[in-house]
């Protein structure tokens, strides 16, 4: 029977190129968890005006969403992830499409005025009445 001696050096080595692959693998899929991860999403619905109270913010293509409070800020109630896409609403507004990237957690959407036009009308003389053609 045979017994094969295998130096130090090269237990050593290959020892060293399990560890170094081991760690390759090991960062790789730290990375892909990294873009996976879910952050919760906070943020203050501004204008021109300034603030916004009572705009609604979902989540695009579902029913999940909040309605902001008097301060215009808000705390998304589902955990987002990246290149989800929030739809920012409000009366009067334009409505304003949020695309989540790398580790956001905090946005403040700048909604735009809706230019309103308003017509109005006023009476310059008197329209008779029934009872003044009665009195005729």
């Amino acid at each position: 029977m045979k017994t094969l001696c295998i130096p130090k050096q090269q237990n050593v080595l290959k020892t060293g190129i399990a560890l170094g692959i081991f760690l390759i693998i090991a960062l790789c899929t730290t990375t892909v968890n990294a873009q996976e991860t879910e952050r919760t999403v906070t943020g203050q619905v501004t204008s021109t005006d300034g603030v916004v109270p009572s705009a609604t913010v979902l989540l695009k293509g579902t029913y999940v969403g909040v309605v902001c409070d008097d301060d215009g800020k808000f705390t998304f109630p589902q955990k987002l992830k990246e290149n989800d896409v929030l739809v920012v609403t409000s009366l009067g507004y334009k409505d304003r499409e949020i695309k989540i990237t790398g580790n956001t957690t905090y946005i403040e959407p700048f909604l735009d005025d809706i230019p309103l036009i308003i017509i109005g009308s006023l009476r310059t003389k008197a329209t008779p009445t029934s009872s003044d053609i009665k009195k005729k």
